[in-house]
């Protein structure tokens, strides 16, 4: 299983924006960014069942068995678009 390229629509830049820096959006509580629960959620709905697991190697070490978005997904689809944007690609 892949999941598809991460997605580079406005609502989906949104909420990656909210996630880096909550205090813009509004939130003046937040303290931590939220961009790895963000990138959970983003592969859920990609099709990922992000608590399969594929092989426990030890006491603390887990194989996942669906793939999950990293935050170079992430940077790959934004370098992607902005070239796209630019004619080059």
């Amino acid at each position: 299983m892949n999941l598809p390229p991460f997605p580079v629509d406005d609502a989906t830049l949104d909420m990656l924006t909210a996630a880096i820096d909550p205090r813009a959006h509004g939130d003046q509580q937040a303290e931590a960014s939220s961009v790895g629960t963000f990138l959970e959620v983003m592969s859920q709905l990609g099709g990922s069942d992000i608590t399969a697991v594929e092989e426990e190697l030890g006491d603390s070490i887990v194989m996942l068995r669906d793939p999950q978005y990293h935050v170079n997904d992430v940077l790959t689809a934004l370098i992607q678009e902005i070239r796209r944007l630019r004619g080059g690609g």
